[in-house]
């Protein structure tokens, strides 16, 4: 270590007490750039404005005027460089802007705590012949204290869930009951990972790998057993509670085993589901939430025939409409029944008072509404369109459209 290093390490922990990072995933940084006893820049860790991802190393960087210097020089940073791995834009990542430069040589004050980077800085630079050196540990200490928040927000799995949004409606039925759950992450998902499905206070730990989609950004599939509200929840689980959801999937195998055995030889519908759950109010001691996500798994409704009758209709006189729909179950209440037209100007003709609100049977079954022509319709031929919406009746503004019908030619006559 040359007589200089210690200073110009010391001065790098002084600008990362200047970071003022928005949130605790963020962490402080300072970074000095010098040849031999002359500092040819200084940077840190962003500006502190929400955006502002630029990292201590390339700031420091861009302040050196001559770079062709960059090959004779000695980068002193707090924070290990990161990696492709964790960023966006790989090209962007330190440890490819430190060897692009061909920097000579790197003190680094700790390693980063981030699992995408923790030694893979240091392994990358080494890979390039950069010289690597670590800062004293009375110094390593300092940078510690100084992230503290940063380092204990890299112990949880720092998880976002982007896809399904809040209150989504997923419509598992055109994809066999299952949904690709996707979320953002500051460190991989690991084997104490788990993404629940909660519903009238049981849970269902879910099956399969996660896979990376993008740096940072991960995906696993999520299978429903049911329609309504579901929440999914994202989790980290100690050794107890792993325990539990390995006894939970324990217990699947065993039914699904004595299913096979006892195939032809009972009524297997007497067996009840192989996917019990577990009965359980909130989560157990054991279980961490780190994301969370209410989504609505929809019912399957579609109107697959309509008719009117009469098709010829008088201004202020009525016909009525037939709707043929087929439901993947039972839906009591929620359900009802649309219909208009639109002229020409494309103003639109409807009677909320005759929305008539329905309960759905599971399999096909036939329903009928009335619809009045309004006494200002206009004459001639018309193509009345019709709705099945969940909500409010009469009111699309609060209600979801769930199916459409072929549309009905109609007359309007004097």
């Amino acid at each position: 270590m040359g007589k200089h290093d210690l200073e110009f390490m010391k001065e790098a922990i002084r600008w990362a007490n200047g970071c003022r990072p928005i949130r605790d995933s963020i962490p402080k940084v300072g970074a000095v750039i010098a040849l031999e006893d002359k500092p040819l820049g200084r940077g840190r860790r962003g500006t502190g404005e929400e955006g502002d991802d630029l990292h201590a190393e390339l700031n420091s960087i861009s302040q050196v005027e001559d770079k062709s210097l960059l090959t004779q020089a000695t980068l002193y940073t707090t924070l290990e460089p990161c990696t492709m791995h964790v960023r966006s834009k790989p090209l962007e990542c330190c440890t490819e802007l430190i060897r692009r430069h061909h920097i000579k040589k790197v003190f680094v004050g700790i390693l980063d705590p981030n699992q995408g980077v923790t030694g893979k800085g240091l392994l990358s630079l080494q890979d390039a012949g950069v010289e690597v050196v670590l800062f004293p540990y009375d110094l390593t200490k300092k940078i510690m204290v100084q992230n503290e928040a940063f380092i204990r927000s890299q112990q949880t799995l720092g998880a976002t869930i982007i896809s399904p949004k809040d209150g989504d409606e997923l419509r598992t039925y055109e994809s066999g009951g299952k949904y690709s759950i996707r979320f953002k992450c500051l460190n991989p998902p690991g084997s104490d990972t788990y993404l629940l499905s909660y519903r009238g206070g049981l849970y269902w730990p879910q099956g399969g790998d996660f896979r990376q989609i993008e740096p940072r950004v991960w995906e696993i599939d999520a299978h429903f057993g049911s329609t309504g509200e579901h929440v999914l929840q994202l989790v980290t689980a100690s050794k107890l509670g792993s325990a539990l959801i390995t006894y939970y999937r324990n217990v699947v195998e065993l039914n699904r085993s004595r299913r096979e055995k006892l195939r032809g030889k009972i009524d297997l519908s007497l067996l009840g589901g192989d996917y019990p759950g577990i009965a359980m109010n909130g989560l157990p001691q054991g279980l961490r939430l780190e994301a969370s996500v209410r989504v609505i798994v929809a019912y399957k409704v579609e109107l697959t025939a309509t008719s009117a009758k009469p098709q010829t209709v008088s201004r202020g006189e009525m016909t009525r409409i037939m709707y043929e729909i087929e439901c993947s179950e039972n839906v009591p209440v929620g359900m009802w029944l649309g219909a208009s037209f639109q002229d020409k100007t494309g103003k639109f003709f409807f009677n909320t008072s005759e929305d008539k609100p329905i309960s759905l049977k599971k399999g096909s079954s036939t329903y009928q509404r009335d619809f009045t022509i309004a006494k200002d319709a206009p004459l001639g031929d018309q193509m009345l369109r019709t709705n099945v919406w969940y909500g409010t009746v009469g009111d699309s503004t609060k209600s979801k459209r769930v199916s459409s019908g072929p549309p009905i030619p109609i007359k309007v006559v004097e």
